[in-house]
């Protein structure tokens, strides 16, 4: 029988952990082995912010790489838990959510086409898309 690799235990107790803290979400966690070292992406649409995944997901990467030395450094290692080099988290949202976002948005700031570009820029000095990420960023969906 096959022995799963540390970033394959790792993701397979980030999985159990994030369904018992969030049932009706659907996240991938994905492991991967590469030279120099491993990962686990970890990938879901709406529901939790990153950050309220990211509390659960950092005990499992042991470190961090610094690039003003150009050096990984192991600074999160927890005995008995396994871990990946890398653990990272990605929150999609929805065209739907995005898109019923992007109405209410513009309706509340009196936006009279929301895919006239220019009338964001007047009201936000922002692309659409930038109001629209920085509204959904910190919001459970």
């Amino acid at each position: 029988m096959r022995q799963l690799t540390e970033a394959a235990q790792a993701a397979k107790l980030m999985r159990a952990e994030l369904k018992k803290a969030f049932p009706n979400v659907k996240f991938s966690v994905r492991s991967r082995n590469f030279a120099g070292g491993d990962s686990v992406d970890v990938g879901w649409t709406n529901g939790p912010t990153r950050d309220a995944v990211q509390e659960i997901i950092a005990k499992y990467q042991y470190g961090h790489f610094d690039g003003m030395i150009d050096l990984y450094e192991y600074s999160n290692n927890i005995e008995g838990l396994p871990q990946a080099k890398f653990v990272h988290g990605q929150r999609e949202i929805s065209d739907d959510v995005y898109e019923a976002t992007k109405a209410q948005v513009a309706k509340e700031f009196g936006i009279k086409d929301a895919a006239d570009e220019s009338q964001w820029m007047v009201a936000f000095h922002m692309w659409s898309n930038q109001v629209i990420h920085r509204e959904l960023m910190n919001k459970e969906l």
